[in-house]
């Protein structure tokens, strides 16, 4: 797999454009087009490629919302509490349509037919101002809550779709957030809400969630495999450091491949300005895609470096002819292989 760093890639476009242009104070719409029409195109080689990247504190922060997280954990994670709640009520009062339920059940005390005492209620329920907040929930409790309360089911309906869609790396857009909300509002039926951006706004503020490039594509297949990997990677890390106790450094080597194209051409040349069609010679247009790898085997004990090169190139059939064969050149510190793609294969490396 090949690496990209988009730093060496504007290094060495800045060496090929210095000479000829100076950057202006203020860039040009038409700059920022192509600035992002580039940068696209640079993103989408980064994804396909095995380019180390750094964290930064907004890639940590994401990480810590998403993995290994139950939904009670990400509700929790909500900034500002009061941004969906009723601003009518301080945050410290604010209580859910199941504790208003059971607050009217005691005060009314069906059983005995007789309504408790006040000083009784607010004993056993501590939010409780007045008999007239009492009254106020009874009647909300009919209508199936108040605004605020079917507001805070719909929100929460709304955040569990999104949690769910999150965990199986799904894309998610406003207008997912919208359709989810009005699903839930069919359950709880509030007059006049229609998830306008406004409240899609303040729903992604409440639980800050902010529009995110993409900087990798993964398959199902390899997140259903993702446990198994990882307790594969710790096996091999207990079964690496085993032997490095068991007999030093100097056992363990580590080998990685490189791919190389077989004729690497500039992407530019001179020419006659006004030339619409620009075309330059090369051995084989195949030479231009296609590429060879080169494999070299490392350790970090006193031996630094395998003293034989290990280079596998793509012959149709896997296997060099006896033209090749006989004219290839040789040498005593350069293994070279032949396969089908151009990689070295686990078969051809034990071999």
């Amino acid at each position: 797999m090949y690496s990209i760093n988009p730093l060496n890639v504007l290094k060495l476009l800045e060496e090929e454009y210095k000479l000829r242009y100076q950057p202006d104070d203020a860039p040009s719409e038409a700059d920022k087009q192509l600035k992002g029409i580039i940068k696209d195109l640079i993103d989408i080689k980064i994804a396909r490629s095995d380019s180390p990247v750094l964290e930064v504190d907004e890639d940590l922060q994401g990480d810590l919302q998403l993995d290994g997280l139950t939904f009670d954990d990400f509700e929790k994670t909500a900034g500002d509490a009061n941004l969906l709640n009723d601003p009518r009520v301080p945050s410290s009062q604010a209580v859910n349509l199941d504790y208003k339920k059971r607050a009217v059940d005691y005060y009314c005390n069906v059983t005995a037919k007789k309504r408790r005492s006040l000083s009784s209620v607010r004993n056993h329920f501590t939010k409780v101002r007045d008999e007239r907040q009492l009254r106020d929930w009874k009647n909300q409790l009919a209508e199936g809550g108040s605004r605020f309360d079917k507001l805070k089911v719909i929100r929460l309906e709304t955040a569990k779709q999104y949690f769910m869609a999150k965990q199986k790396r799904q894309v998610v857009k406003d207008m997912d957030l919208q359709r989810w909300a009005i699903t839930a509002n069919n359950d709880v039926d509030l007059p006049g809400f229609t998830a306008s951006p406004y409240w899609v706004s303040k729903f992604e503020r409440y639980y800050g969630i902010v529009d995110r490039k993409i900087t990798k594509f993964v398959t199902k297949k390899s997140l259903e495999a993702a446990p198994q990997v990882k307790q594969s990677a710790e096996e091999c890390v207990a079964l690496v450091r085993s032997r490095i106790a068991d007999h030093g450094l100097d056992c363990l080597w580590n080998t990685d491949q490189s791919g190389f194209e077989y004729e690497m051409r500039p992407g530019r040349t001179l020419e006659q300005k006004g030339v619409k069609h620009v075309e330059a010679i090369t051995q084989s247009e195949n030479s231009m895609t296609q590429f060879y790898t080169v494999m070299m085997t490392i350790s970090p004990g006193i031996r630094k470096f395998h003293p034989i090169l290990f280079i596998t190139l793509k012959e149709e059939k896997g296997v060099f002819g006896p033209i090749v064969s006989k004219t290839m050149f040789k040498a005593d510190n350069l293994y070279i292989t032949a396969s089908t793609s151009g990689k070295m294969t686990k078969k051809l490396y034990l071999e």
